[in-house]
């Protein structure tokens, strides 16, 4: 077992509570869950080649991961443990709420015509090419996949991780074909630094602490299609050399857009920007405008930010030519 550091001084009261993880991880050879197959292909086997001097981690790495955690498992206890009581505080009726069945047997759900089953945390795996793909959903009820997401709200107001959600929803919904009749997912946010004031400011803002979003899924043949491509890809690179496993796209680096800074006065390009662009064009026409476009355009390339949380990270050729400390 490798130590985790604490270097930057995390209370022991929490730090206990960062580093503690009861999750049910499956350890065989050809298993790959849903989160592990959405990643890019570089990101899926580079890991495992990682020496393990060089895997060192520090709590702080896993406190996003704690909070996300524990509000899974306050919603998953929330159900099983209280569900009739709190769904008679939010005004259910007796007859409705006598229905509902969490985690039903097929023996339990056919006994119960007219029973609204609501299932909770359970892993599905399904045998495809060799690979047995698995994973477990949050919750699905209704015929909806529920997906529980603790974020922060710049990811509501930009949709950056929607191609994500909808691609896992498409996955879950594929291996539980018996229980998802819908062809959306349900996105359940809960904002991690949600301000009112924000939201009385900006109608794009979430006007909620805990919002949610509808997102079309894939089609089971377009799901299934995708899955083998990937588990093909798996195969043909599991053993080749850093160089010739395709790379990471900007998209899948999550890499922003460049930007465009104008300095009127091209000696002091080390000091403050006369003015920013997002555009190429607009700051050429800038400088073509101002004092007879004497001054200087310097592009500063997209940040690439996925790199930092790849535990690939300390062997990535590709990583290297970013020079991601």
């Amino acid at each position: 077992m490798n130590t985790v550091t604490n270097n930057t001084g995390i209370p022991l009261a929490l730090a206990v509570w960062v580093m503690h993880d009861e999750y049910d991880y499956i350890n065989e050879p050809n298993y790959i869950s849903v989160t592990q197959l959405m990643k890019p292909i570089r990101q899926i086997i580079l890991p495992k080649r990682v020496p393990p001097e060089l895997l060192a981690t520090d709590v702080e790495d896993y406190v996003a991961s704690a909070l996300g955690k524990s509000i899974h498992d306050s919603v998953e206890k929330a159900w099983l443990k209280g569900y009739k009581r709190n769904l008679a505080k939010l005004g259910y009726p007796p007859t409705l709420i006598d229905r509902v069945l969490v985690n039903p047997t097929d023996a339990v759900l056919a006994a119960t015509p007219d029973g609204i089953p609501v299932y909770l945390e359970q892993r599905v795996t399904k045998n495809v090419d060799g690979h047995k793909v698995g994973g477990k959903y949050d919750l699905i009820a209704e015929g909806i996949i529920h997906d529980i997401k603790s974020t922060t709200a710049y990811t509501w107001l930009y949709g950056g991780r929607d191609e994500d959600y909808i691609m896992q929803g498409s996955i879950y919904r594929w291996l539980n074909q018996d229980k998802v009749t819908e062809d959306f997912i349900r996105i359940v946010f809960v904002f991690t630094d949600w301000q009112k004031a924000s939201a009385k400011q900006n109608p794009n803002y979430p006007q909620k602490r805990l919002e949610q979003k509808e997102l079309p899924l894939w089609s089971i043949e377009k799901t299934e299609q995708w899955i083998r491509a990937k588990l093909a890809q798996l195969e043909k690179y599991k053993d080749a050399e850093d160089q010739h496993i395709p790379e990471c796209t900007d998209e899948e680096l999550w890499k922003s857009d460049p930007k465009y800074k104008y300095y009127s006065d091209p000696t002091k390009v080390s000091g403050k920007s006369t003015k920013n662009f997002d555009d190429a064009v607009e700051a050429r026409k800038y400088m073509a405008n101002e004092k007879g476009g004497k001054g200087v355009i310097i592009t500063v390339p997209g940040e690439v930010k996925r790199c930092e949380y790849c535990n690939a990270a300390p062997i990535c050729k590709q990583r290297e030519r970013f020079l991601i400390k």
